[in-house]
């Protein structure tokens, strides 16, 4: 399937595993460049060389702990011209969105 996408650049948070790895390799399938986020560095360097000798595409990793709001600004900041962003970190606390607090 072509969507159209070749060129563009993808932010994965949690792209090491499971759902977020299926989201890289599809889109980088359609062609996009990756910044993968996730905990596990050496998850990340994995998925890495698979995807680029698979695909073909520039992956850029970043392992950080994203329930940080330090290093979610940090990750931002590291990849201002994102044109897709799926956003798969996963932990997320009980309670609505007053209650919960940023650590």
């Amino acid at each position: 399937m072509d969507l159209n996408l070749r060129g563009r650049k993808a932010l994965i948070t949690g792209g090491s595993k499971g759902i977020g790895r299926a989201c890289a390799e599809i889109l980088a399938s359609e062609g996009c460049a990756l910044h993968l986020a996730a905990r596990n560095e050496a998850d990340l360097r994995q998925t890495r060389e698979m995807i680029e000798s698979e695909f073909g595409v520039s992956v850029t990793i970043h392992p950080v702990d994203l329930s940080q709001g330090d290093n979610t600004r940090a990750l931002a900041g590291a990849c201002p011209e994102i044109d897709i962003l799926v956003n798969n970190a996963g932990a997320i606390p009980r309670g609505d969105l007053w209650q919960i607090e940023e650590t």
